[in-house]
């Protein structure tokens, strides 16, 4: 992979805490007749980076995904699957280039997206939880869509570092960094949302937004963590 903007490396560089060395997290995203769970497993044994797995169960649609991240949290592969659309593809960065191939709504695909230097985050928001640590105000992303009119093709996202608020989660009030992140230039119009993390080191605590045009306001948020021992004691 090409080497990132000094920017962009000063702003991920920044920030030393790293994901946990293995976590289970649960988070439950509530809209108005609805409640969808996202079970993340996140490790930190592959070389240099981490690996997470997502599940993620609606109603009858359970879709798995597998992000294999760098050091600073940028995809370097990722995996996606979902059985009720008959799509099972895999992507992967080379250099400023993501290959991506499988079948997608049964049919097979093969795409190349040519990219700049921006980083490709695929985890969308674990992947700013260094950067929520930092004080840099603006950052950009790249992002392949899995719904909607973005569905698998690649785009640009623009973050916004809002303020430090403070919001209750867990049954109690923590200092969390309010960041927006929006579809890139004009296409802000179309989609925004807004994302909180955890003040001290940078944990995804809550989503607050529209998936798509049109759709009732959805409201991610975390449920439960578990540490690698009570993960090994529940198995």
């Amino acid at each position: 992979m090409k080497k990132q903007p000094v920017k962009a490396l000063a702003l991920l560089l920044l920030c030393s805490l790293p994901l946990s060395a293995v976590t289970e997290r649960v988070y439950l995203e509530k809209t108005k007749d609805n409640v969808t769970t996202h079970r993340f497993i996140i490790k930190n044994r592959i070389p240099a980076g981490y690996r997470v797995n997502l599940e993620t169960i609606d109603r009858d649609r359970r879709t798995s995904q597998v992000f294999n991240l760098d050091a600073q949290l940028g995809t370097i592969s990722w995996s996606y699957e979902d059985p009720g659309e008959n799509t099972r593809i895999m992507a992967e960065r080379k250099d400023n280039n993501i290959i991506l191939q499988g079948k997608a709504r049964g049919k097979a695909i093969t795409k190349k997206f040519k990219i700049n230097d921006l980083p490709w985050n695929q985890s969308f928001n674990l992947g700013l939880e260094k950067f929520a640590l930092d004080d840099i105000k603006k950052t950009k992303f790249w992002a392949i869509g899995t719904s909607g009119p973005g569905y698998m093709k690649i785009t640009k996202f623009s973050v916004k570092r809002k303020k430090t608020e403070t919001i209750s989660v867990l049954g109690g009030k923590t200092s969390a960094v309010h960041i927006q992140i929006s579809l890139s230039g004009l296409l802000s119009m179309f989609w925004t949302g807004n994302y909180w993390y955890r003040k001290s080191d940078g944990f995804f605590l809550r989503y607050k937004g529209k998936n798509k045009p049109g759709a009732p306001v959805s409201i991610m948020e975390i449920s439960e963590e578990k540490n690698e021992d009570e993960i090994e004691k529940d198995q």
